[in-house]
Formats: C-alpha cells, sequence, structure tokens
C-alpha cells in the first residue's frame, strides 16, 4: 500500500499544454520534493473542514460529523487500491465494490454503513436530504463513473433549449451537483469506494497519522445554481480576488449582475467572515467557495468550503503562475467572469466526462 508520498514522488508531472477542468481535483505540476510534499499535506490538514465549520456555522450549511477511524481509512485505501486504482475509468462503473469484499470487510462496511446511516437520518426525518463528504473533499469524481449519472445528465440535458456545447456543459455540471444529493450510507459508500479524491484524502490523513482527525461530513442539502458558485481568495486575511467556479460556461445572468452580485459578497465576507476567522489560528491565506441562493423571500450567501492557498488548489479563471500577484492583492480586488461562449470548452473536460458527452449525445 503505497503512501501519497511515494504516489506523488513517482508521478513527477510536467505541466500540461492544455489544461483541463476537472471538478477541483488537486493540479499536480514540475517535480516535487519531500519538503513540497509535506507542506502541501499540512497545507490541506490546515484547512479541514472542522477547523472552520464550528467558526462559521452561522454562515455555512447545517453539518453533523460520522467519525471515520483509522480502521476505516485503512478500509477504503485498500478496497480502492484493489478494484479500481489505475483502472480505466469507463470501466468503474462496471465494477461492483460489493462484490470484492472479504469476510471481514464485509462485516466492517456494514458496521460503518449502519453507524453513518444513523447521522444520515437526524437530516432526512426533518425532511432534508444530505450531501457528504470527508474532512478535505467530497466525491465529485465518483458521479462519473457512477451508472446513475447517465440517468440523471439524459434527464438533465432534456430541459435544455438546445445541444450547444455551453448547454452541455451545464447540463454535465448541473447532473454532477445533482448526483450529489443523497439519502443512504449506501449511496455514500457507492460513491466513496469509486472516487480518486477520497482516496487520496484518506491516504494523505493515514500518512500523517499524529493529525489524524477524520470524519464523514454529513451537511444539509442545499440547492444551488451552477452559476452561483464563487471561488475567493484570501490574502493576509482579505478578499482579494472571485472568480466564477463553473468557468466553462457562460451565464448571461451573471454576466448582468455579476458585479453586483461580487460587491454582495464582499460585503457579506467583510461583515461575517473575516473578523471570525481572524480570531482564530488559522491559516492568513486560503481560498473559499461561496454561493449565492435565492427563494421566494430573500437571498442567501453560504460559504460553501475552504481550501489551501495552494497551485495545488484550482485557480478557476485566475493563473497561479502568471498572476499570483493578483491572488497576493497586489493590484486591488479583482473580478472574474465568463463573458462569452468559450467554443472549444468541452476539450478541457476529463476525459470520462468527454466520452460521457459523446455516448449520450449520439445516443
Amino acid at each position: 500500500m503505497a503512501s501519497l508520498e511515494q504516489q506523488l514522488k513517482a508521478i513527477k508531472l510536467k505541466k500540461s499544454a492544455k489544461p483541463t477542468s476537472d471538478f477541483s481535483n488537486p493540479k499536480l505540476g514540475g517535480f516535487i520534493s519531500e519538503q513540497e510534499i509535506s507542506d502541501y499535506q499540512n497545507s490541506v490538514l490546515d484547512v479541514n473542514t472542522e477547523l472552520w465549520v464550528d467558526i462559521l456555522k452561522e454562515e455555512t450549511f447545517p453539518t453533523k460529523y460520522c467519525e471515520i477511524t483509522k480502521e476505516d481509512a485503512n478500509l477504503f485505501i485498500e478496497i480502492y487500491e484493489r478494484l479500481y486504482k489505475d483502472i480505466d475509468e469507463s470501466k468503474i462503473a462496471g465494477i461492483d465494490w460489493r462484490d470484492g469484499l472479504n469476510e471481514q470487510e464485509v462485516k466492517q462496511v456494514e458496521i460503518l454503513r449502519n453507524r453513518l446511516q444513523s447521522k444520515i437520518d437526524e437530516f432526512v426525518k426533518e425532511g432534508s436530504d444530505v450531501f457528504v463528504k470527508t474532512s478535505s473533499r467530497s466525491a465529485k469524481d465518483a458521479p462519473l463513473v457512477q451508472k446513475r449519472f447517465v440517468d440523471i445528465f439524459k434527464k438533465t440535458i432534456n430541459t435544455c433549449r438546445d445541444n450547444s456545447e455551453n448547454s452541455q456543459i451545464s447540463a454535465l455540471l448541473t447532473a454532477a451537483f445533482e448526483a450529489q444529493r443523497i439519502h443512504s450510507a449506501e449511496e455514500v459508500f457507492d460513491m466513496f469506494l469509486r472516487s480518486l479524491r477520497i482516496y487520496q484524502d484518506l491516504t494523505l490523513a493515514r500518512d500523517n497519522p499524529e493529525r489524524f482527525n477524520e470524519n464523514f461530513v454529513i451537511r444539509k442539502f442545499i440547492d444551488i445554481d451552477i452559476d452561483m458558485e464563487f471561488r475567493g481568495f484570501v490574502f493576509e486575511h482579505d478578499l482579494v480576488a472571485l472568480s466564477q467556479y463553473n468557468y466553462l460556461i457562460f451565464s448571461g445572468r451573471l454576466l448582468k449582475e455579476g458585479k453586483q452580485i461580487s460587491e454582495r459578497i464582499q460585503r457579506f465576507f467583510d461583515k461575517s467572515i473575516k473578523e471570525k476567522m481572524k480570531q482564530k489560528n488559522f491559516p492568513h491565506d486560503y481560498v473559499i467557495d461561496f454561493a449565492v441562493c435565492n427563494n421566494s423571500t430573500e437571498e442567501k450567501i453560504w460559504v460553501i468550503e475552504i481550501n489551501p492557498f495552494l497551485e495545488t488548489t484550482d485557480g478557476a479563471l485566475f493563473s497561479w503562475n502568471k498572476e499570483r500577484h493578483l491572488l497576493e492583492g497586489k493590484e486591488g480586488f479583482q473580478l472574474r467572469l465568463t463573458k462569452a461562449n468559450k467554443p472549444g470548452s468541452i476539450v478541457m473536460l476529463p476525459q470520462s466526462a468527454k466520452e460521457l458527452l459523446k455516448k449520450c449525445m449520439s445516443g
């Protein structure tokens, strides 16, 4: 069972000539030293959900925890490595992890599933759907390798006014978001055990036993329009830049209202976030994701997630390499939005997403 450090050192990635949008997977590039790996691991752990969610309990989604023990983490890691690691993504959906468990793993899964279900039921009994992630990230990549995602996507694309590239990507993102809506521990297991992101994060946590504090983070599911998510960059406690999160799509509404929305997010951050985070032993620099939600009576801004202020975090419409000075506030507040349809955006999607689009649109 290779450690994350061994895996990263073996990769020695060069920068790609064609960037891809991979639903917020880490961007790992260049030759990686042991110190860089250590810095990366600690930076990820420094912004784990448990370290900020209680500080911002009024500004983020209602949240409950279910502990992931070291034994639980090893269970997920071992199953992923045995069944899915290095397998072509197109084949993952056809491999049922339930058929690949030994007797002891079946018992472990059942115990953990029952424990997790009892926590999920606390939300379900209130009439709420839930979203489940680990202490670090979600299994956003899993829907692309689940059979049910295809049905959700087809239903979504049928509601679009046209089959343009922009509509296809919008439908893909909407379906990926909807696929995160769950009601049972069984659904969580099916996503987590197929997710490279979860495998990476649990491996990282396992490799840092002195800091191991992992949980299933169970959150009330809040409906969010895909053009109303934003990635903010905080440097020395100040929100210095904001980008459209799903930047491969063009939104006429966002182009029209973006400046006003940005100003509301800035006011929200300065009033409700900045001082709270300064008062705690939390990094001065971080990447923070916002959602703007509207109902019939009010507008609500939510904090979705906090990520490390590192090049491994997707810069959205900003370039860490070419525009770091902007992300450090050297030229005042910056707002970036996609201002027109982007012909050719599909090539920036992960290969599995491109294949899925091709299959669904031709079928």
